[in-house]
């Protein structure tokens, strides 16, 4: 099929994700809406576009979105803290289970090569492909590019510092692509976008510290998310030094794997308490025995290591809030969510800290996705927003 110029630039917004229904595409070119739905409906009967989703975000018509169709299969592999989720898809659908992989943290890179390696063959053998089959494998890990998107830093993995992206392309015997978008943040948006929720911030605290958001703009259907190291602001500058090289961030002292040392710190040093026992477990059975602790109010010292964490998310909550008021924040990452008994205790403390003293202006939420959702999120636009060779 030759096509013209405009529905080459048609095919191009749409695949980039920069344009993907018929009125966002008719803005961005210049041109009127009933030219572009001519040209969807020939590249949309040619089968190089196809309908991906439709979404209704007010009170005219639904917007529909489309996409490309893929060139071949593609090997999708989302790490979050210590979990790997991996799946093979084709044509946006999943050739095989979905896997999902528990390991320890790992110490340096060769470790981690050696598991994504694992993870990668459990994935083919689901889907009945080979590495040669594969057109991209996309990776999906806590991590930013530098250097003209060629290396990798992370300030929670410590094995990713000066990781090139040459480095995992040799150890997958593929080529390899990073997704660095937050998994989480426009599919919370999406799961409330009619009820009238046009903004959305999301707060962090798990192995890291971090708050992102998203917003929408409701005439164009358009989906903006922006990332946010709110862990990496300084708030102890003679504290800790922070994986980012510098001292006393947010992370260093709000962080699971931070609390963790905290406790076994003071621990040594003599502190009473049922807390003790948890030393050397994992950051997520700390945050949970926290939690039981400070509904029976039996344990002074975890009183106040609770009051001190409750402080420190009540701060991030009022920064988030004065900074970008979002209709709704989400308390995310296995520090935060689900635990309902502190989520009251957050919106008090956040209160006299907040412009106007109305934090609940913003609905504080807990997500209501899992990471299943984000993962096939993820999947079905992992060829967007993704650094190209």
């Amino acid at each position: 099929m030759k096509l013209q110029v405009n529905e080459r630039a048609v095919l191009n917004l749409i695949e980039t994700g920069i344009a993907t229904s018929q009125i966002q595409l008719a803005r961005t070119l210049g041109v009127q809406p009933g030219s572009v739905n001519n040209m969807l409906k020939r590249l949309e009967k040619t089968g190089l576009v196809y309908r991906d989703r439709i979404h209704r975000y007010g009170r005219g018509r639904p917007m529909v979105h489309f996409r490309t169709k893929r060139t071949g299969p593609i090997l999708v592999i989302m790490w979050t803290d210590t979990h790997w989720t991996s799946g093979v898809f084709v044509d946006d659908a999943p050739r095989g289970a979905i896997q999902q992989v528990e390991s320890k943290p790992s110490a340096n890179l060769s470790e981690v090569l050696d598991h994504l390696r694992e993870v990668r063959d459990l994935a083919l053998a689901q889907s009945g492909l080979r590495v040669s089959d594969l057109a991209v494998t996309v990776l999906n890990i806590d991590a930013v590019l530098t250097e003209h998107g060629r290396i990798l830093t992370s300030s929670v993995n410590p094995w990713l510092q000066q990781a090139s992206v040459k480095d995992f392309s040799d150890a997958l015997d593929c080529k390899v692509r990073f997704d660095l978008r937050i998994p989480s943040i426009i599919p919370e948006l999406r799961a409330r976008v009619n009820e009238g929720v046009r903004s959305l911030a999301v707060v962090v605290v798990d192995s890291g510290v971090s708050a992102h958001g998203a917003r929408l703009d409701p005439q164009w259907g358009a989906e903006v998310f922006y990332r946010g190291e709110l862990g990496h602001v300084v708030v102890d500058p003679s504290g800790r030094v922070c994986g980012c090289g510098h001292r006393g961030c947010l992370e260093t002292v709000l962080s699971g794997p931070s609390l963790v040392r905290r406790v076994e710190a003071d621990v040594r040093a003599g502190t009473q308490s049922s807390l003790a026992t948890f030393v050397g477990e994992p950051p997520e059975k700390l945050f949970n025995e926290l939690e039981r602790l400070s509904k029976l109010g039996t344990d002074a010292y975890a009183d106040t290591l609770v009051e001190d964490i409750l402080d420190r998310v009540a701060w991030s909550v009022s920064l988030v809030t004065n900074l970008i008021g979002p209709d709704v924040v989400v308390l995310s990452g296995y520090g935060l969510a689900g635990r309902d008994s502190w989520r009251e205790r957050i919106l008090q403390k956040a209160r006299p800290l907040t412009w106007g003293g109305e934090p609940e202006a913003s609905r504080l939420e807990f997500p209501r996705l899992k990471s299943e959702d984000y993962f096939c999120e993820l999947a079905r636009t992992a060829d967007r927003f993704t650094p190209q060779d």
